[in-house]
């Protein structure tokens, strides 16, 4: 059997409550104090809970649940979720809706809180909120391990128990360019930009969409889950392409991105952010996709 280690995603089909907001617990704790206090958090709260599954929404989202679908036509496959709100959970688990992430540079970021440890925050957060035991797993598993590079480092001390239990059987996929832990270098499965130039589509979404055309091949040309078999399948195919080079846009203040979704609002007949994001970027400006959305509803608040 086949099981799928993908990531949550910020996007989320319903708010989440105070209490599960990192946003809500002072940056001027220490991570592992903040860490405790999270957990807390969760027994505390009371908010409805919903199957992770059908929680999570976007483009990412939607991507997983089809390699999932797709391989399971020929291999037994379960679904799980690397969450930095709960750590590893089955897809069919019922968790609350919540706003915690590894990425930095967001409010509900755990790299706000201050570290006075060697080990990186992230790290220490994962190994913290994780309970999931990596023995869980069944001994003939495989594993396709499908996780942004923030969540990769995260869970590495999890993922390095079942590199040493299962070796050859974990596959880990990337797409960008920057660096893994060494012990992962044999499980690595790489695609880089190039898929961009003959399957379209937002970079964010290019990981899931690269693994969603090779589960693909693997159920319909029958290619076996060895490693080498699998990157020469990758090479040959982004062989025939060049470097994808993704356009260079604009970025600009909030005042001028809200000044420009007002015009597009009033003028363009645009009433959903993610049409308004994508008129946005063809007009050849830059903004990530929560942040935009947070200003769009902003103004269309002020205007009624």
């Amino acid at each position: 059997m086949i099981n799928i280690i993908s990531s949550c995603t910020s996007s989320k089909k319903h708010p989440s409550s105070n209490l599960l907001e990192l946003t809500n617990i002072d940056e001027h704790h220490s991570i592992e104090d903040a860490c405790e206090l999270w957990i807390e958090n969760i027994f505390r709260n009371e908010s409805p809970r919903y199957k992770a599954s059908l929680l999570y929404k976007g483009g990412v989202w939607k991507a997983t649940l089809d390699i999932k679908e797709i391989l399971n036509t020929k291999h037994t496959t379960d679904l799980y979720i690397a969450s930095a709100g709960y750590g590893l959970i089955a897809s069919d688990k019922e968790i609350s809706s919540y706003d915690c992430t590894f990425s930095s540079g967001d409010n509900n970021s755990i790299s706000k809180f201050n570290n006075y440890l060697d080990t990186p925050s992230n790290i220490i957060w994962w190994d913290k909120i994780n309970t999931f035991s990596s023995n869980s797993f069944p001994i003939n598993s495989y594993f396709f391990i499908i996780l942004p590079h923030d969540y990769l480092y995260a869970s590495q001390n999890f993922i390095k128990k079942i590199i040493h239990k299962y070796d050859k059987k974990v596959f880990i996929f990337t797409a960008n360019q920057k660096p893994t832990p060494s012990f992962m270098d044999k499980n690595i499965i790489k695609f880089d930009s190039r898929f961009n130039s003959f399957q379209t589509g937002v970079m964010i979404t290019m990981l899931q969409r690269a693994v969603l055309w090779l589960s693909n091949d693997i159920v319909v040309e029958n290619i076996p889950l060895i490693h080498k078999d699998l990157q020469n399948h990758i090479d040959i195919k982004l062989a025939q392409y060049k470097n994808f080079t993704m356009p260079v846009r604009e970025q600009l203040s909030e005042q001028k991105i809200y000044e420009k979704i007002r015009l597009m609002i009033l003028y363009n007949n645009i009433s959903s952010a993610t049409q308004g994001l994508k008129h946005y970027r063809q007009l050849g400006f830059a903004c990530e996709q929560k942040r935009f959305g947070r200003l769009f509803k902003e103004v269309k608040s002020e205007l009624g």
